[in-house]
């Protein structure tokens, strides 16, 4: 599943339809009562940055989208009950939020009130056109304070068609997006056959969002899991992790975010490079973030490594097919020695340590702390993170790439280097993006290059000491 920028997607030319709510769903979302169920932390924060940003006038595509192809003229009206069927399926997108005083108030329709219908755009022959109407249409219409915070439409051809779908990010995340694809291709194969579709039972993510603040209720100041996260921040100051070369970024200052990719391992590469890791002690998690903190020291001089990685919280088997934001950030730090080989064991043993607070939301842990927790002054800040997602797991990924299958994300500001590391069955490829300054472009991509360099070097050796590459003079 590829990760691509919607200002770099240039879909196919074709006629476009859209499916979009009747009147008597309309009309019901127009009275649906409150929801008992409050936002998730994630959920919150999600809507106040938008907020902020909204207030700001600040640049935000909120959103994530998927696209894919499927062979031969697509059926519109299986398609349809296809769709249909999927929304229900997953309740969270029969939901949207609400400002009340200083709450959000969560509403939901009926699933028995849902109902679409296709509507024409129209035939379009440029591909620049085509991206210019989807990059409007999710913009608008994918919004958390609003519903539906969803788009569904399809560039129909007689050879194949390309589905999309769009939907505001409080109610996906980059696992769930992948998901997409197989689900709704044997939903609408099942339309296509009269049967019915073979599909894992899912759980609710509204259900999730109860849970998770009826465990956070039970967190105070002295739970060791707020004693771990002091520590981390305390680590840094009481400041969160930043990239460790210069990105000339002032407070509370907006910049462009600036997309960058770049290739690690083709798809013996990965094996070989899972294999040292476990040899050495650690996974490929680990192995991505001792390396990380080996380029650290080698570019920046930093003894250490502090970050926030990424992790799912997806505990039960129920949530395992579950449409929902199942993640959350977790403190990482280790020392970092003078070769890879020394680094893993502790990435390793500091990774497992933090998985442990899976659990546990930075932003309740602010909540029940009084002083020394800075989660980030500015409302608009996305804190910096790594992520990693073997996405050879998610089913229907051995047809990615013949169906085009991509993960489609926005323009917006950047303040940071968030990466995104994902595994495929061919290749293993970073994502990036970073503020649009000229000491950014400078230095963020030289030291991604000088990422690649390290880890590659562990392919080739099966170790890699500091230093062993000459690193290029700091901006």
């Amino acid at each position: 599943m590829l990760m691509t920028p919607i200002l770099g997607y240039e879909p196919r030319p074709g006629r476009l339809v859209e499916w979009t709510l009747d009147e008597r769903t309309l009309t019901a979302a127009d009275s649906a009562p409150s929801h008992p169920s409050p936002p998730s932390y994630v959920q919150e924060r999600h809507i106040r940055r938008a907020l902020a940003n909204e207030e700001s006038g600040t640049v935000q595509s909120p959103w994530l989208a998927t696209v894919f192809d499927l062979p031969g003229s697509l059926d519109i009206g299986a398609m349809g009950a296809a769709i249909e069927k999927w929304i229900r399926r997953h309740p969270t997108l029969l939901t949207w939020f609400r400002v009340a005083g200083d709450g959000l108030q969560r509403h939901a329709v009926p699933a028995e009130s849902l109902s679409l219908h296709a509507t024409e755009v129209g035939e379009f022959t440029d591909p620049v056109a085509i991206r210019e109407h989807l990059l409007d249409r999710f913009d608008e219409r994918t919004n958390p304070l609003r519903w539906p915070p969803f788009v569904f439409g399809a560039i129909l051809r007689d050879e194949s068609s390309t589905v999309y779908f769009a939907v505001d990010h409080s109610h996906s995340d980059g696992y769930s997006i992948i998901l997409v694809f197989d689900e709704l291709r044997r939903l609408y194969q099942a339309e296509l056959d009269g049967t019915e579709a073979e599909l894992p039972e899912v759980g609710s993510y509204v259900d999730f969002c109860q849970l998770e603040r009826e465990r956070a209720a039970r967190i105070t100041a002295n739970s060791p899991a707020v004693h771990r996260w002091l520590e981390f921040w305390l680590a840094g100051g009481g400041q969160p992790p930043r990239f460790p070369l210069d990105l000339g970024v002032a407070t509370n200052g907006s910049y462009p975010a600036v997309p960058f990719e770049i290739d690690l391992f083709d798809a013996a590469e990965a094996e070989v490079f899972a294999s040292t890791c476990k040899e050495l002690g650690g996974g490929f998690s680990a192995g991505l973030l001792a390396a990380i903190g080996v380029t650290n020291r080698e570019l920046a001089g930093q003894d250490g490594y502090r970050g926030l990685a990424v992790v799912h919280t997806r505990d039960e088997p129920r949530w395992a097919a579950t449409q929902g934001w199942f993640i959350n950030l977790v403190p990482v730090q280790f020392p970092v020695g003078d070769s890879f080989g020394e680094v893993i064991g502790q990435a390793q043993r500091a990774f497992s340590a933090a998985r442990e607070l899976a659990g546990v939301s930075v932003h309740r842990v602010a909540e029940v702390v009084s002083e020394g927790l800075n989660t980030g002054a500015d409302p608009r800040a996305v804190l910096p993170m790594v992520s990693y997602i073997d996405t050879r797991v998610a089913p229907g990924s051995p047809d990615f790439e013949q169906a085009d299958c991509r993960v489609l994300g926005g323009p917006g500001d950047g303040h940071d280097v968030p990466i995104w590391v994902n595994r495929l069955w061919r290749r293993t490829y970073l994502k990036a993006s970073y503020p649009d300054t000229p000491q950014a472009h400078a230095n963020v991509p030289r030291y991604l290059e000088h990422l690649r360099e390290v880890l590659r070097a562990i392919v080739r050796t099966g170790d890699y000491r500091t230093g062993e590459l000459a690193p290029t003079a700091r901006v």
